[in-house]
């Protein structure tokens, strides 16, 4: 039986592409091997099938995520700087950890590294084992955030294209992704678009009810993402009922926030769940929100999962007018788009909804279909299969 090892920089049974391309490889008849970091400090949950070696220690993770992630504000010069040099550190003590604990885990047919602090490492494994290489890039990680660390920048600018070429096959998440890596990077052939896409999955088709429209932002807690562009649209959205599931956030602390605004009545801040219940989790919503402030170029070209997991659940979808989420929600119907970064803009969204609720229905009915035919993990492992080499 061929052996795959995937590798991520943070929990693997947490997270959602990871999973999928697990779910693809074992249905393709490998035996897959996780291989992960602790970045974040998340904990682990069941991944049927799939053994998990973690290594590292997080331990500064989760009170940096409670000091200001997801604000407005930037760090110092000197402050941004000292962060590169401890991410630069991080990464290679990752590294070393991955590859000592891969050496361990025996020989693999395929080594598939997630994000790019797990590409060195699966390189180094893939080259020792004569493994087929592939690299997984979720984002524009040099141009990931606004302000990055000018020696973090030069760090990754420095490895990831060369390794990246060395590569069997690299993996991204959008079609203008690809067209930016395959220039940034310098590659010799386009990579792979892999959407992030739920598995199809039957779902709870709740009646709609009269009353206020129920919208939901599920999702993680980040630089680009303050909640309180959420909370300010939502009061000036009118009859707009929001349920905020968000993990990595301190519940408390954002429920106090919401209490202040006088919004306790009209948003619920709900436990996270398990990435197994994603789209299950939204049964009873009518809109499913993308919101942020854009602060790179990244942001032009991302498909977060969110979106697909809001299609999958037949939700209308809300989204900021930007290239790669436009293009579908725009593009097959399934939602409306607002300005980019403006609460107010959301908030005008949202009502526009609100008054509207056959218009909601007939975007969440589009994107159930859609789902169902097109965007849904079972079409998208063809390309994984591909990129593992399994298929022309």
């Amino acid at each position: 039986m061929p052996r795959l090892l995937l590798l991520t920089p943070s929990e693997l049974t947490r997270d959602p592409r990871a999973r999928r391309a697990a779910a693809a490889a074992l249905g393709r008849g490998f035996e897959v091997v996780g291989l992960c970091g602790r970045l974040g400090g998340a904990e682990a949950v069941s991944l049927d099938g799939v053994a998990v070696e973690r290594v590292g220690h997080e331990r500064v993770a989760r009170a940096l995520r409670r000091t200001g992630a997801g604000g407005v504000g930037e760090p110092r010069p000197l402050a941004r700087e000292l962060r590169g040099l401890f991410r630069i550190g991080r990464v290679l003590t990752l590294t070393a950890q991955l590859r000592a604990a891969a050496r361990r885990l025996g020989r693999f047919d395929v080594v598939h590294a997630n994000d790019f602090t797990t590409l060195p490492a699966a390189w180094l494994t893939a080259r020792a084992t004569d493994a087929r290489l592939v690299y997984d890039a979720h984002e524009l990680y040099a141009q990931e955030e606004a302000s990055m660390p000018a020696a973090y920048r030069a760090f990754i600018r420095m490895f990831e294209g060369p390794l990246a070429r060395r590569a069997d096959a690299v993996v991204t998440v959008s079609p203008p992704l690809a067209c930016e890596l395959e220039e940034t990077l310098r590659l010799a052939r386009p990579p792979l678009v892999v959407l992030n896409t739920p598995a199809r999955e039957e779902i709870d088709e709740t009646e709609r009810r009269a009353g206020p429209l129920r919208a939901v932002y599920q999702g993680a807690l980040a630089p680009g993402r303050p909640l309180g562009d959420l909370f300010a649209a939502v009061e000036s959205a009118g009859a707009v009922e929001l349920t905020v599931r968000v993990a990595g956030a301190d519940l408390e602390a954002l429920r106090r926030d919401v209490a202040a605004r006088g919004l306790a009545a009209r948003v619920e801040i709900a436990e996270p769940v398990p990435p197994e219940r994603l789209v299950a989790a939204l049964a009873g919503q009518d809109v499913g929100v993308i919101f942020n402030r854009p602060r790179s170029g990244h942001y032009d070209v991302a498909l977060p999962n969110r979106l697909f997991e809001y299609m999958m659940a037949g939700l209308a979808v809300v989204a900021p007018q930007l290239p790669a989420v436009a293009e579908i929600v725009d593009g097959e119907g399934v939602g409306i788009t607002y300005e980019p970064g403006s609460p107010a803009a959301l908030g005008a969204a949202l009502a526009a909804l609100a008054a509207d609720r056959e218009r909601v229905a007939a975007f969440g009915r589009r994107a159930r279909e859609r789902a169902v035919e097109r965007y849904n993990a079972e079409v998208e492992s063809a390309q994984l299969a591909r990129a593992w080499g399994l298929d022309p």
